[in-house]
């Protein structure tokens, strides 16, 4: 949830991996996973989407 709440603002997967202390390839595999299960094609949208339904 904290790494799509940042993707939300537009930050780079760089600046994401920084804020919460992961490897970029760990937050790549994270927004991936995410993007799969909440249907959408890009890391922003899913981040919009997890926003609207109230998830983040």
């Amino acid at each position: 949830m904290e790494v799509l709440r940042i993707a939300r603002t537009g930050a780079t997967i760089a600046a994401i991996a920084a804020a919460v202390h992961l490897a970029p390839g760990t937050v790549r595999n994270y927004l991936s996973h995410a993007m799969a299960k909440l249907n959408t094609a890009t890391r922003h949208a899913a981040a919009h989407r997890a926003w609207e339904e109230g998830w983040i």
